[in-house]
């Protein structure tokens, strides 16, 4: 279990057939930030390729909940934490709330991760996800895999008000067309953004965009590998009413 919990930590962001960036805000700014892989693909990639747990070994199929913080991966090793720098020990800290949560059902060859960051102010969601790419290349020793090196890099920022919120994306490093294997693995791939508000939706500046029947949920799907080559589309603006 243990072995294939860190293959699937190191592949977290490149084999899964759906990212989706959930976000639930409170009136005075704070909630609850949710990005979940469904990496149910990968159960059936790793028995293709001989990687089996240990319960699989003994004829067994696991079904096991798993819940911990994104710290602890580098608490547990003292040595590792030494060779941090001040800055990397600081992005640690900012996210000693993260928790993430592992979902694997062998039987049925589910396995679905989700990092939850619960939120004081709607600032300190700012780059999320860059930071989480951060975390996840020091815990590979700073080596950064080939595919995560085609992924642009961007400044995501969140504004929310009472009657407005902006999603605000700015191309920081753009990249150059990805080789025919990362492109493939992309247009296999959703990134979808699911969004509660506490204040009924007047109109969203995204024209694809999808409403819930109160009209406090916002949902936007698009390929990833639309997202990788422009994520400015997902800059947008909504207003309540």
């Amino acid at each position: 279990m243990k072995k294939l919990l860190l293959l699937a930590i190191g592949l977290v962001f490149l084999t899964s057939c759906q990212f989706k960036e959930e976000i639930t805000f409170n009136k005075n700014g704070s909630g609850e930030y949710k990005l979940s892989i469904d990496m149910g693909g990968f159960m059936s990639m790793a028995k293709e390729m001989g990687q089996q747990t240990d319960s699989l070994k003994k004829g067994k199929k696991e079904v096991k909940d798993t819940v911990y913080r994104l710290s602890e991966l580098f608490k547990k090793d003292s040595e590792q934490w030494q060779r941090l720098t001040d800055k990397e020990k600081e992005l640690l800290k900012a996210l000693k709330d993260v928790s993430v949560v592992l979902h694997m059902d062998e039987n049925n060859d589910q396995m679905e991760m989700a990092y939850v960051y619960p939120f004081k102010k709607t600032k300190d969601l700012n780059n999320i996800l860059e930071k989480l790419k951060q975390v996840e290349k020091l815990r590979n020793n700073n080596i950064e895999d080939d595919a995560m090196k085609n992924m642009p890099k961007t400044e995501v920022s969140y504004v929310f008000k009472k009657h407005k919120f902006q999603r605000k994306v700015k191309l920081t490093k753009p990249v150059d067309k990805p080789t025919q294997k990362n492109e493939d693995l992309f247009n296999m791939m959703q990134y979808k953004l699911v969004y509660h508000f506490p204040y009924p939706i007047k109109s969203v500046s995204y024209k694809d965009a999808m409403l819930s029947a109160d009209r406090k949920t916002l949902i936007i799907e698009a390929p990833l590998s639309q997202v990788s080559e422009n994520p400015e589309i997902l800059d947008f603006e909504v207003k309540f009413d």
